[in-house]
C-alpha cells in the first residue's frame, strides 16, 4: 500500500507567502540598482538577491513536495517504509520490518503558533530488539501519551503527521496494520469546542 499526500486548501497558505516574500525581494534588489555604487544600495543589494535565493529555494521545496508524487509512507510485505521528503534521495528513506514492529498509536499534539488546534501523528512502535538496532531513545512526548500496557518502544524517530490529503486514508491503513495483526492504539485527543 502506497499512501499518498494529495494538494488540499490548507497548501495554498505556504505557496502564497514563499511567493508574497520573493516578490518583496525582488522589489528590494530592485530599487537598489538606481543608487549603486553607494554603500547603502550594495547592502540593499545583496540582502535582497538572499531574500530571492532564499524564497526561490522556499517556494521550489514546498511546491515540489506538493506536486511531487513521492509516497508519505509505504507499506508492503517487507514492512513500514517512512520515504524522506522532496527534494531528499530515497537513500535517507526510513524502513521497519513487520518483525521489528510491536505497534502503531495515532496521537496528537498541539499545533505552535498560538492556534487552539491538534496535530494528528501515526507512529509505529518498534519492538525493543528493533529499537536497540534502529534508533534513537524513547520519546518524552509519547511516554507522556501511551498507555503501559501498550507494547513497544515510543520513540518519535517512526512518527508522522497525518494530513487531510492522504489518500488511502488513516481508516486503510489501520486496516492494513490489524490485517498483519498487530495492535493498534487511538490515542488522539479531539479538540475542544468553546
Amino acid at each position: 500500500m502506497r499512501v499518498l499526500r494529495r494538494p488540499v486548501a490548507g497548501d495554498v497558505r505556504p505557496v502564497g507567502c514563499a511567493f508574497v516574500l520573493l516578490v518583496f525581494s525582488a522589489v528590494f534588489a530592485a530599487t537598489a540598482v538606481p543608487a549603486l555604487p553607494g554603500i547603502g544600495a550594495v547592502l540593499y543589494l545583496l540582502v535582497g538577491v538572499a531574500g530571492i535565493v532564499l524564497c526561490a529555494a522556499g517556494l521550489t521545496a514546498t511546491a515540489g513536495r506538493l506536486l511531487a508524487r513521492r509516497p508519505v509512507l509505504e507499506l508492503d510485505d517487507r514492512g513500514v517504509r517512512l520515504p524522506a521528503p522532496w527534494p531528499w534521495p530515497r537513500a535517507r528513506d526510513r524502513s521497519l520490518g513487520w518483525t521489528d514492529l510491536a505497534a502503531v498509536v495515532l496521537w496528537s499534539t498541539p499545533v505552535p503558533r498560538g492556534r487552539r488546534a491538534l496535530e494528528d501523528h501515526l507512529a509505529f512502535l518498534p519492538t525493543s530488539d528493533g529499537a536497540d538496532r534502529l534508533g534513537p531513545p524513547p520519546s518524552a512526548e509519547l511516554l507522556a501519551l501511551s498507555s503501559g500496557d501498550l507494547p513497544g518502544v515510543p520513540t518519535a524517530h517512526w512518527s508522522i503527521p497525518i494530513s487531510p490529503g492522504w489518500d488511502p486514508g488513516v481508516e486503510e491503513i489501520l486496516a492494513e496494520i490489524r490485517r498483519r495483526a498487530l495492535p493498534a492504539t487511538d490515542l488522539r485527543e479531539r479538540p475542544r469546542r468553546r
